[in-house]
């Protein structure tokens, strides 16, 4: 399959669209427009279920099992390292994590592209097909997914 031998060239494509859309602004400025941005997602997408605060505290946690993962921890449970890609990949549903649940990321419980999580690449993706937009929308969902991982990456716990 085609998208999952480019994964890295979408992820440079999506750059380099974020920096074409925001203009030449120093990286800093950048990357704050891309965490806003990300917030921005992450609480219209996630904070039902993982919290304002994204420790997994929503209003729907309590009723979820597996409960949802304190998404402040991941870098701590990856040893300090904020894994970036995986964690692209989980809120995708396409990572091992989503597909089997015997093959764990650092950090990303395995609720992630099963019944018990929307797989949220393919639920980007027919909100854009629903707009009629004639771009590209594996991009267009993996530049949301990009924005709600720069936004996970800017919460986690020190």
């Amino acid at each position: 399959m085609m998208r999952s031998r480019c994964g890295g060239l979408v992820g440079t494509v999506v750059a380099v669209a974020v920096v074409e859309l925001l203009g030449a602004r120093p990286a800093m400025a950048v990357s704050q427009a891309a965490i806003d941005l990300g917030q921005k997602l992450y609480t219209q997408y996630c904070a039902s279920c993982h919290g304002a605060d994204g420790k997994g505290n929503g209003p729907a946690a309590a009723k979820l099992t597996p409960k949802p993962t304190d998404l402040t921890q991941l870098a701590k449970r990856n040893g300090g390292k904020f894994p970036f890609y995986e964690t692209m990949l989980s809120i995708e549903g396409r990572s091992p994590t989503g597909q089997d649940e015997n093959t764990d990321l650092p950090g990303i419980a395995a609720a992630h592209g099963d019944s018990k999580m929307p797989v949220w690449g393919e639920i980007f993706s027919r909100d854009e097909l629903s707009k009629g937009t004639s771009s590209d929308l594996q991009l267009q969902a993996t530049g949301k997914i990009m924005m709600i991982t720069e936004y996970l990456q800017s919460i986690q716990a020190k």
